[in-house]
């Protein structure tokens, strides 16, 4: 597959680990321009400022746990460059000590 094919299925944002300072996730079938943000599963809302993807197709994004951030429920959300979600990964938690 080349970094322009698309998957089957469309879009795809899939967690594949964590540290203490930030997330990790594999991405294929992006548009160019997509965002990542971490949206609070509790509150339903997106956190922080997003990670930009400045190439679209597949690859690797690791987005930064900023310290303000809850402990709690957390996962990634792929924002088209029309606003709209178009993926997101499962759930995970975040410890930030509070």
């Amino acid at each position: 597959m080349t970094d322009d094919a698309l998957p089957a299925g469309g879009p795809r944002l899939t967690y594949t680990g964590q540290t203490k300072t930030v997330v990790n996730a594999d991405y294929a079938g992006m548009p160019v321009g997509v965002q990542i943000w971490f949206v609070d599963k509790t509150r339903g809302k997106p956190v922080g400022e997003g990670t930009l993807l400045e190439k679209g197709g597949a690859g690797t994004v690791s987005v930064a746990i900023h310290h303000s951030m809850s402990s709690g429920e957390y996962s990634l959300a792929a924002q088209g460059p029309d606003g709209n979600e178009i993926a997101q990964t499962v759930e995970f938690y975040i410890d930030n000590g509070d």
